[in-house]
């Protein structure tokens, strides 16, 4: 039960800094600023840090509670 909730805790972090992080990649990699110069909502970039950032915490997720439990 133990090793789960640090688990859960870990991976809840890393997908909130995860998420922050890679938004920012992508907003700097691919600007939401039209050709003429006008910003727009970025939410092809929230979605993909989104969508990335939850697969890699559920990897996470599995990982950390493979080794807590084999440390135990």
């Amino acid at each position: 039960m133990k090793a789960t909730f640090a688990s859960l805790l870990m991976s809840t972090l890393f997908f909130i800094f995860g998420y922050v992080i890679l938004y920012l990649l992508f907003d700097f990699l691919n600007p939401p600023i039209t050709d003429d110069g006008h910003k727009y909502m970025p939410i092809g970039n929230v979605l993909y840090s989104g969508i990335i950032t939850f697969f890699i915490s559920i990897l996470f997720f599995i990982l950390i509670r493979k080794y807590l439990k084999r440390k135990s």
